[in-house]
């Protein structure tokens, strides 16, 4: 095997993204909370770097939850819903705090009132006691009917529920929220059918208690309302507030795209520094100020290069997607990242990273722009998008008769009817991705 050495010259060719370019790409994907970080970090680095972060207006509930499809919303979840504003007030205090607090107040002798401290430190995510009586008595040194009485008055404390060893106690600490006509069906459900209530067997419960499935329906509802995680509130993140980047609105016959100025952080370069630029003619003094001052720029026109982006991006898919905006989510089309592309000229992960993160407010409600783009499927008329399938699907639940809900396949078939010819499987998945439950469990008997 013969082995030649020597010197070679090659040409090739290879993309090296330089620092600018990496910031520019980092400045379009950042989303308007990441925009604030990201700039704020720029302004302890750079001197030249003068902004104003984009302020969010708690006072007016700038929070709102995207609209993305609608997924389905049984009695229980509307009443989740109904109680997210409560549960960001509660996140303000921690939880720890708001039980301590309680048990000061409470009456209780010095070493109970030590152990349900304690106690507090135990709990999960969900507020049930990780550990048994008999575990912290000994890890303690106390007794343990000191432990129990512990246990007793935490569980006294807000939130209901608190401080259970499992999910049966829990719901059993919260029977006095039960309406007394309930409440001793109610207990007996929960004490011995809590598996046949999840997995929807009112039928086997009605033949065991010899009761009829109406009345077995409305204490499973009375059940479905208590809350099974007391400790959720107040160990969630803390509420993401959304601006739209975009605003688009109907103006006669047209749509109008606008770029929301006030989710735009107002950059600037300092005019003390550039001052100071100007005061130095020479030295490194003036090189390090020189340098500095190039990146400020820079990133000035990053931002500018940002918000025209989007603004283009959101003008094209609104071009696109005048069905929806008319007719809303039956009439969306298809749509891929390379369409978009080709209309603005630019490359597809262009394209996705401006739509990552970013919000476009529109008549019909506060969407993610990625929201816009949507899968193809087949049909006898032609093509149509996946968010319009779901649609579909989601309008054939809600007029089902709940006593014979639809199962996927009779919806696959429902489907059929309308021109839209997708497979039992792609129902489930849709199904699934909406969070609406199989029919087995949408069965009810009011």
């Amino acid at each position: 095997m013969n082995m030649d050495f020597g010197l070679y010259q090659e040409q090739t060719q290879k993309l090296v993204l330089t620092t600018q370019m990496k910031q520019a790409i980092a400045v379009l994907q950042c989303s308007t909370l990441e925009l604030n970080q990201f700039l704020s970090t720029e302004l302890e680095q750079n001197p030249f770097v003068d902004f104003e972060p984009v302020v969010h207006p708690d006072e007016e509930l700038w929070w709102m939850k995207a609209a993305v499809g609608g997924g389905y919303s049984s009695r229980s979840q509307q009443s989740e819903q109904r109680q997210s504003l409560e549960q960001i007030i509660h996140s303000e205090t921690s939880l720890e705090e708001l039980l301590e607090s309680q048990l000061r107040l409470a009456q209780s002798t010095p070493q109970v009132y030590r152990i349900a401290r304690y106690l507090i430190g135990s709990l999960d995510e969900n507020g049930y006691l990780q550990d048994s009586v008999d575990a912290i008595a000994q890890t303690l040194g106390v007794a343990q009917k000191e432990v129990d009485a512990a246990v007793e008055l935490l569980q006294t404390c807000d939130p209901p529920g608190i401080g259970a060893r499992n999910l049966k106690e829990c719901l059993l600490l919260q029977l006095s929220f039960v309406p007394e006509a309930w409440r001793d069906i109610v207990q007996v459900l929960i004490e011995s059918h809590l598996e046949d209530i999840g997995a929807g067997r009112i039928a086997n419960i009605s033949r065991a208690l010899k009761l009829p499935k109406q009345r077995i329906q409305g204490a499973v509802d009375e059940i479905r309302r208590l809350n099974p995680r007391p400790a959720l509130a107040y160990r969630g993140e803390s509420p993401h507030y959304i601006i739209p980047d975009v605003v688009v609105q109907r103006v006669e016959d047209h749509f109008v795209v606008m770029t929301n100025e006030s989710a735009q952080p107002l950059l600037r370069i300092s005019p003390l520094y550039r001052r100071m630029l100007e005061s130095h003619s020479t030295g490194e003094t003036r090189a390090y100020l020189q340098r500095k001052f190039q990146s400020a720029q820079w990133l000035v026109r990053c931002l500018e290069q940002r918000r025209m982006t989007l603004y283009r991006v959101a003008e094209a898919i609104t071009e696109q997607q005048q069905g929806f905006f008319r007719m809303g989510l039956s009439a969306m089309k298809p749509l891929t990242l390379k369409q978009i592309a080709d209309m603005v000229g630019l490359h597809e992960s262009t394209i996705s990273r401006a739509t990552r993160g970013k919000y476009m407010q529109t008549p019909r409600g506060v969407f993610e722009m990625k929201f816009f783009f949507s899968a193809e499927i087949q049909t006898q008329s032609g093509t149509v998008s996946a968010q319009a399938a779901k649609y579909e699907i989601k309008c054939a639940i809600e007029k089902e008769d709940s006593a014979q809900p639809l199962s996927d396949d009779a919806l696959a078939k429902q489907l059929a009817v309308i021109g839209l010819k997708v497979s039992r499987r792609t129902v489930a998945k849709y199904r699934e991705e909406m969070q609406i439950p199989p029919s087995w469990r949408r069965r009810r008997f009011d």
